[in-house]
This record gives C-alpha cells, sequence and structure tokens, in this order.
C-alpha cells in the first residue's frame, strides 16, 4: 500500500520510509528531513481530533518539545481532512517496555543496570510534571507512549491522545487501557469523561512500579480468595499485590519478586498511597513532583552489590534485592563490560586470601593446670594441733564416763554408754568451733577451682574452627573447579544446541508484541508479571498457574507457540549461540564473585574466632591461676585441721 498523499503548512510532505504501524495508522519518516516523522491516520480524522491537532502546534514548548514528540504541523488530504501530524523522529529510542523488561532489557539495553531504570523512571516523572504543569494530562498512560534513548531520556509519544486544554475548551482523551486506568473510571466511558492529574498519577505510578520492579504489575499477584484475581478485577477492588496490608487483601506477590521495599521505604510509601482506596480523592495520589523527588533521593543512594557488578540497589537495604531472584535462575541485568573476570587457575586475589586464612590457628590450649602442695599457714597448723588436743580429752572424757558407771551400776550401762558419748561429742565440738569457716573456704575453693576445669576442658573453640575451616576448604574446591564446571556446562551447551537454538529462536518472540486472540494488555501483564515474557516461557504449567488463565487462554497460548515452533529451522553447522555463552561466563563470573566474598567474610570469622578464643584463654588463665593458689592453700589448711575429702 502507496503513502497517501498528504500535505502541510509549508506545502506536500513526502513520506519515505515506514517506521512502524499500529490499530490507529503509521508512522512514516519524511523523506528528505529524517529528524522529522509523519504520524498518519488509517481513515481522516473526526472533527474532534482535527479540532485538538488544530491548535497543539501553538501550544508546542521548548520543555514540552524536549520531553513529548508534540504535533509541530497539522497534515492533511488534498481534500483538506485532517489525515496526521508532523512530529521530531525519534530514532534511536525504544519502548520503555525494552528496558523494564529483563529479557528485553538484556537484548536492547545489554549493559543496563538499576541505576539507568531509575534515571529513566525520574525523566519520565520530569515529563509527566511538565505536561501537568502546561494544564494537560496524557489520559491514555500506558507503556506504549513513553519511549528512551540508551541515556535513559525519556520522551512522551501518542501525544494526539493527550487530554489538552486550550482557552477553557478541554479536548478529552477517548482511550485507555484498563491496566493504567484508576479504579475509579474501569467501566466508564472515556470519551465522557473529562479526567484530573490523579487519574494521571495512578497510571505515572503504575507506570514507575513497573519500571523499578523489573516489569512487574503492581495488581498482578497470588489471590487466596475463591476464584482468580486478573488485573482488570484487582484494580477496581484495590487488591494491590505488594501492599503491607496483604493479608487483610488476601494477596501476595508473584513468585521471584522483590518486595517494593526494594525501591526504598519512600517509594513504597508513594505506592501505598496511589494504590489504595484513599486515592481516590482529588489530589490524594502522588504528584509528579513527588515522585521526582522521592526518585531523586534514590539516585543519590545507590550501593553496589558486592557479589554481582551488576547489581545496584538503594543503599539503605540491609543486602542486594536482585541477587535471590537471579538465584532462581531470572536473568534481571547483563554483566557490564569488563566486570566478567575470566577463570582462571594462576595467581589470583583467592591465592592471598586462602594464604591468610592458612596462617589463622587458634592458641595452643594446654591441660589444666596442676594444683602444688604447699604447707598450712601457721595459725591454721596450730589450730589442728588444737582440734587433736580437744578430741583426745573427749575421748578420755567418754570412756571415762562410761567405765565409772558400770562400776556403780552395770544395768545402767546403756545409759553410760549415752551419757559419755554426749560429753565426748559435746567436748570435741568446742574444738571444732573455728573449724567451720576453714571447711567452707576449701568447699568454695574446690567448687570454684573443679568448676573453671570443666570451662577449661570445654570452653574450646576447635569444633566450631573446625567446622569453619571445612566449610572455606570446601568453596576453595569449587573455586578451583570453576573452569572445570564451565568447559562441562559448555560440552552441554554444544550437545544441545538444537534445544538452545528453538529457545532462542522462541525468545525473539514476545507475547506483548503478538496478536493473541483474548490476550489483551491486562492479561499480558499479568503474565509477564508472572515471568512468561516470550514464546520460549509458555509452558501449559506455567501459565494455568497465572491468575485469569484457564484451559481455553492456555490453548491459545500454546497454539501460538506451536505455530512458531513449526517455523523453526536448526542449522546444524552452526555454533553455540554467543548470547548462551555470555551468559554462562556472566554465571560462572558471578559465582566466582560469590565466593571470593564468602572466603574473604570466612578469613573474618576465623580471625573473631582466634581473638575471642585468645581473649577467652586469657580470661581463664587469669582466673585459673587464682583459683588454683587458693585451692591450694585451702586444701593445705583443710587437711591440717584434717577435713575430709582434702
Amino acid at each position: 500500500m502507496s503513502a497517501p498523499d498528504v500535505r502541510g503548512s509549508a506545502g506536500r510532505v513526502v513520506l519515505g520510509t515506514l517506521l512502524g504501524k499500529g490499530g490507529e495508522g503509521s508512522v512514516y519518516e519524511v523523506s528528505g528531513r529524517p529528524e522529522l516523522a509523519a504520524k498518519i491516520y488509517l481513515a481522516p480524522a473526526n472533527e474532534e481530533r482535527s479540532a485538538k491537532l488544530a491548535v497543539m502546534p501553538s501550544l508546542r514548548t521548548s520543555v514540552i518539545s524536549q520531553l513529548t514528540a508534540w504535533p509541530i504541523d497539522v497534515l492533511r488530504q488534498p481534500d483538506g481532512k485532517v489525515r496526521g501530524f508532523l512530529m521530531e523522529n525519534l530514532r534511536g529510542s525504544k519502548d520503555i517496555h525494552r528496558l523494564y523488561s529483563p529479557k528485553s532489557r538484556l537484548a536492547d539495553f545489554p549493559n543496563a543496570d538499576w541505576r539507568m531504570v531509575v534515571r529513566a523512571a525520574l525523566n519520565t516523572a520530569r515529563a509527566f510534571a511538565a505536561l501537568h504543569q502546561a494544564g494537560h494530562l496524557v489520559g491514555d498512560v500506558n507503556h506504549g507512549g513513553v519511549r528512551v534513548a540508551s541515556d535513559a531520556t525519556v520522551r512522551l509519544i501518542d501525544t494526539d491522545s493527550f487530554q489538552v486544554s486550550h482557552q477553557g475548551r478541554v479536548f478529552r482523551c477517548e482511550v485507555g487501557v484498563q491496566d493504567f486506568t484508576p479504579p475509579e473510571l474501569h467501566g466508564k466511558a472515556f470519551a465522557s469523561i473529562t479526567r484530573t492529574v490523579n487519574h494521571d498519577n495512578f497510571g505515572l505510578a503504575v507506570l514507575i512500579f513497573q519500571m523499578l520492579l523489573n516489569g512487574r504489575h503492581p495488581f498482578a499477584g497470588r489471590y487466596s480468595g475463591p476464584g482468580d484475581m486478573p488485573i482488570e478485577r484487582a484494580i477496581p477492588e484495590f487488591r494491590y499485590a505488594y501492599t503491607a496490608n496483604g493479608a487483610a487483601l488476601r494477596m501476595q506477590p508473584p513468585p521471584f519478586s522483590a518486595p517494593a521495599s526494594a525501591a526504598s521505604a519512600p517509594v513504597a510509601q508513594l505506592w501505598e498511597r496511589a494504590f489504595g482506596q484513599a486515592g481516590t480523592a482529588p489530589g490524594a495520589r502522588p504528584s509528579a513532583q513527588e515522585w521526582i523527588k522521592a526518585l531523586e533521593v534514590v539516585e543519590r543512594k545507590f550501593a553496589r552489590c558486592s557479589a554481582h557488578p551488576a547489581h545496584y540497589y538503594y543503599g539503605a537495604l540491609s543486602a542486594c534485592p536482585w541477587c535471590p531472584i537471579e538465584r532462581a535462575g531470572i536473568a534481571l541485568f547483563g554483566m557490564p563490560l569488563g566486570s566478567a573476570p575470566p577463570v582462571q587457575s594462576g595467581p589470583t586475589n583467592a591465592d592471598a586470601i586462602w594464604r591468610d586464612i592458612l596462617s589463622i590457628a587458634l592458641p595452643a590450649w594446654p591441660a589444666p593446670p596442676q594444683v602444688p602442695a604447699v604447707l598450712a599457714s601457721p595459725a591454721i597448723a596450730a589450730l589442728g594441733q588444737r582440734k587433736g588436743v580437744w578430741q583426745t580429752v573427749a575421748w578420755a572424757v567418754a570412756l571415762s564416763v562410761i567405765l565409772l558407771g558400770v562400776l556403780v551400776s552395770v544395768d545402767l550401762i546403756l545409759l553410760w554408754g549415752l551419757l559419755g558419748a554426749g560429753l565426748g561429742v559435746w567436748i570435741n565440738s568446742r574444738g571444732r568451733s573455728d573449724i567451720a569457716p576453714i571447711e567452707s573456704r576449701f568447699r568454695q575453693a574446690k567448687d570454684h577451682f573443679e568448676g573453671l576445669c570443666v570451662r577449661w576442658r570445654e570452653d574450646r573453640a576447635d569444633a566450631q574452627f573446625r567446622a569453619k575451616r571445612q566449610g572455606l576448604d570446601a568453596l576453595k574446591t569449587e573455586l578451583g573447579q570453576l573452569q572445570q564446571k564451565r568447559d562441562a556446562r559448555y560440552s552441554r551447551l554444544v550437545q544441545d544446541r538444537q534445544t538452545h537454538a528453538l529457545r532462542v529462536y522462541l525468545d525473539q518472540f514476545e507475547i506483548e508484541r503478538a496478536s493473541i486472540p483474548g490476550i489483551g494488555a491486562a492479561k499480558k501483564a499479568m503474565l509477564e508479571s508472572f515471568g512468561i515474557e516470550t514464546a520460549a516461557d509458555v509452558d501449559k504449567r506455567a501459565v494455568m498457574n497465572v491468575p485469569g488463565f484457564g484451559p481455553a487462554l492456555t490453548e491459545r497460548l500454546l497454539k501460538w507457540r506451536r505455530g512458531l515452533e513449526g517455523k523453526f529451522r536448526f542449522n546444524a553447522s552452526g555454533g553455540v549461540d554467543p548470547r548462551l555463552v555470555a551468559d554462562l561466563d556472566r554465571s560462572i563470573a558471578v559465582r566466582r564473585a560469590e565466593i571470593l566474598k564468602e572466603l574473604q567474610a570466612g578469613r573474618a570469622d576465623l580471625q573473631q574466632m582466634r581473638q575471642v578464643a585468645t581473649a577467652q584463654r586469657q580470661a581463664l588463665e587469669g582466673a585459673m591461676r587464682d583459683a588454683v593458689g587458693r585451692y591450694a592453700q585451702a586444701r593445705a589448711d583443710a587437711r591440717a585441721i584434717g577435713i575430709r575429702g582434702a
């Protein structure tokens, strides 16, 4: 089909290369003026849109020009009917979905990390802020309306659908998509609604959520109530899947999703405001200016993951939020150029770390000290002698009483025996009156010494230290085998070239761009939130686990995949896909970095164990020296006065 004949204010405009087409029309490069593009409708514009386009060029400012693809001139057919408009040609920019969707990002922005995503989100908020300040609205907010360049600058497109105000007249936005439409507008006819900034702010919050959380939709989650909870139902019911009030809403994020707080606690709070019921009040949702302030704070506080050089995250978090997702097998960010060190067997930093680990040993731990033999103190020795005298006197008195009593009356021998024994005990107790404190000191000194001996034998860090060393030994072995592991996995790639080639082929076909009956924008957003982005991800079991996808829709997706599989042709003479090799090397490099980090942490742990063990031994040795001296003297004193067990 040939390009239509159109004219601008300066005369005929010759259309060149077709840049793209959609449901409303096509976009062409302007012949001879590659900096311009022309959007041409399939049919002449109606009266309302024609009137809007007639005034839009006059509303164009320098700020709006920098942030949008605003109409520059109206294009008409020879009969005068409006057929389209001229705008700036956004060459080199791509749909924002290409940046925030993990698979698309790896393909189209392979060196992009979260810093670029945050910057793009910040620039998107700035574009909305400028538009709102000028008195206009996007209206039909969706990811297809935002283009991003390699430097993270963004431009808003499809400006002819914007809600535009001019001299008291409002040209409404007559279209919208469910997954970006605020709850209060669901089920309404857009053509009859004059939208507000608060409506736009809902769509902006959704867009920023998808950007910062790797394509997840805020209302796509797991519902614990009866039936399914597709996005088109979840939004009107305010079932924000990542809310702190998830238990009450019976919603949870999909598997392998980062929490909203991964974008920072302040940003998470803005999402709570944007997606809760209170947000429907006029002006209640966060404005574009509020998003700018919050994202500027995030931009000033980036931290770099020590395990994965491609992972940047909000620095106030205690740990990298992307590592757990990638460990589950979901690639989020590509390895930056030059940051993946080759796996090698020669000297590396690991060797220095390992030498340090081998040099760390616990202090030698001898047997408990022997208690020396010492002399009893003179006073105690004299007391012992006096005790002996009292004992002798006690025995003499007891025997004398018994003998004299027998002489008086032998029949009362039992009485005399008891009387003699009682007197003996009483006399002996007079000699023991000063012994009780000495015996108490001995018992205390003995118990204290024996308790320290138990600690001396048991408070050794050998077992814990050995366990830590064994774990580090295993890591060192794994590090040394990484090259072997890489070679084995590469061999499997060679063997499975056809399977991998099919997956790579199917990965080219994104569900987002496909036309599949019954699967519109909201369904596609739900699939993407559950990790199903391309034909390669389409699996019956995986799709059936996505809310809103029963047997009928699942079969449509499977049929779409089977149709693509039928067109696949394997080139047996080809090598392994370079992207798969790059993924392999990236995973090996990431694991190497993780092992190095664990070895460094293990070295610090061993050093800490040694310090603790040394401090414990010094403290125990000091206590033991004092206890041995006290016990030796208490034992000698106890023996001098005849205490049992001394």
